[in-house]
């Protein structure tokens, strides 16, 4: 890999998503000379002390790891990396100006939508719930705004309306490496120039919270499919049914209407609950407590009202 540009990279991210950028630039042989990443937290209930998959993957390869609480107080530790290119793939943190202004090259961003669509914290979210026919990935350089800097480029993907958060998750990681490999050494040498987002095209995401995960039987069936896609794992789908709190985990939309919350027992032997229009089939749930079950199996354990 002698033809590649020698420029030293700091890599900024934390989670899953990070990681199969970083394989693909230390597979190609890039000179990575840092990994920034946020430290180590306790999560769960066992409160067990977690690592960033990023930090495990940059150990692993002999990189050094920052951990700042905050990037400002990260500066010294920067410069004397001696960086000229930052990379950033889902890191978590909104990097200051002081930051930006190490880099001479700047910093690129790999952002897991089809900017200037979905600036912001759950792109990915976003496009599920919106019920979009393709998404994607954008190659950016990172300003001092949320997502605004002008872009590279895009890869786009097609979406068939059944994936979950998960699936879209990995799937966009896998496709921000592969277009950040293939335009890394356009970007360093000056040959692929950025081009400034259409601001008026732009739309902005908020990030999902807990109670985002509350199902509103109000909402139309096929709205609450989405949502138990888009906030499969976290923060879950919840409901009460049949006097038992459960996270629904897959469903599907039946068109029978019926008072938007009362569940029933279809014709076929599923477990469904009117929704503010149409129905929703409950395929699998986990009541609070148990495994994961099918609605069948709940109903044989369960009364309705």
């Amino acid at each position: 890999m002698s033809n590649l540009p020698s420029d030293r990279i700091i890599f900024f991210g934390t989670d899953a998503f990070s990681v199969p950028s970083l394989i693909r630039l230390v597979a190609e042989g890039w000179n990575v000379a840092g990994v920034v990443t946020k430290p180590d937290s306790r999560t769960g209930r066992g409160r067990e002390l977690t690592i960033p998959a990023v930090k495990r993957l940059a150990i692993a390869k002999g990189i050094p790891v920052l951990q700042p609480e905050k990037l400002r107080d990260a500066a010294e530790s920067l410069t004397n990396l001696r960086p000229d290119v930052g990379i950033v793939v889902a890191y978590g943190k909104i990097i200051p100006q002081s930051v930006l202004d190490l880099f001479p090259k700047g910093l690129i961003n790999v952002h897991a939508s089809l900017l200037p669509k979905y600036r912001g914290s759950s792109p990915i979210e976003a496009a599920i719930l919106h019920g979009d026919a393709d998404t994607g990935v954008t190659l950016m350089r990172l300003d001092a705004g949320m997502d605004t800097g002008p872009t590279y480029d895009t890869e786009k993907i097609q979406l068939t309306g059944t994936e979950t958060r998960h699936d879209l998750y990995e799937q966009l990681a896998e496709a921000g490496a592969e277009l950040l490999g293939a335009k890394l050494g356009g970007i360093l040498s000056g040959n692929l120039v950025p081009i400034p987002q259409d601001t008026a095209q732009a739309s902005q995401v908020r990030l999902i919270e807990k109670d985002d995960g509350t199902i509103d039987w109000n909402k139309p069936a096929a709205v609450l499919e989405r949502e138990i896609r888009a906030y499969l794992g976290w923060p879950g789908s919840r409901a009460v049914i049949a006097d038992t709190n459960v996270i629904i985990t897959s469903a599907h939309v039946l068109a029978h209407d019926g008072l938007a919350g009362q569940a029933y027992k279809t014709a076929s032997g599923e477990l469904a609950v009117y929704a503010g229009q149409d129905s929703l089939v409950i395929d699998t749930l986990k009541p609070a407590g148990k495994r994961d079950m099918t609605g069948p199996e709940f109903l044989t354990g369960h009364r309705l009202g």
